[in-house]
């Protein structure tokens, strides 16, 4: 093999590794405001900006979001992911809804975020744990009292500094979900988003993201590996 053949092979290697480097995890995102700055910034502080994508926003109901993976995926063949997750939340829809979006994303490989009822749990798990059922308007109104006596603000969602504001208390947030899915598991047996109120798995989106690259390091995943 001649010199220029060699160069050739090498240089196709590396953009084939520098494109799988670049793209190595997809989100779908539910919103395009509150998760999404936060995530945004998360990337931009673990210096993952270019190696994380986001799939475009093609609706909040729970397919739609796995389906907005799906359609990118279609959309560009030649990316290659370690990871895809979707992010979701409970709200008002249907167990039928969102059950169908869990198997959807199973039969995909797909790893589902998802918080019961709102990813304002997730925000709410930095400044205390929470064990009882908490509809997504108290969460609201927690986070308001929070943000006004620790920071003198209002929390909005469309807040593009919440990342800012909690990234101290992440350790802690992790500690606290993962509490609440053992609860979840010792009282019911079993992880049901639809029935698990509070429940949050951002956790292991976090944690996957948190650590990437990491030598030996594997992703925790709902409902992959469940």
């Amino acid at each position: 093999m001649g010199t220029d053949d060699r160069h050739k092979k090498r240089k196709a290697r590396n953009t084939k590794r520098k494109r799988v480097e670049q793209k190595a995890v997809l989100i779908a995102l539910e919103d395009t405001k509150s998760s999404k700055y936060y995530f945004e910034a998360l990337l931009k502080d673990k210096k993952l900006t270019g190696k994380v994508i986001f799939a475009k926003h093609i609706g909040t109901d729970p397919e739609n979001v796995v389906e907005a993976i799906v359609k990118h995926e279609r959309e560009n063949p030649t990316n290659r992911y370690e990871k895809k997750w979707a992010v979701i939340d409970k709200d008002d829809w249907s167990k039928q809804q969102v059950n169908g979006a869990i198997k959807r994303a199973k039969d995909l490989g797909i790893c589902i975020a998802i918080s019961n009822e709102a990813y304002e749990l997730w925000i709410l798990l930095h400044f205390q744990p929470l064990s009882r059922h908490t509809h997504r308007n108290e969460l609201n109104s927690k986070l308001k009292t929070i943000f006004r006596d620790r920071f003198g603000i209002d929390y909005s969602k469309s807040s593009q500094d919440i990342y800012a504001f909690t990234v101290g208390l992440q350790s802690e947030a992790i500690k606290n979900a993962k509490q609440l899915v053992a609860m979840q598991k010792r009282n019911n047996g079993l992880l049901d988003p639809c029935e698990n109120n509070p429940l949050t798995m951002i956790f292991e989106l976090v944690e996957c993201l948190n650590s990437l690259y990491e030598k030996d390091k594997k992703c925790t995943c709902f409902p992959i590996d469940d």
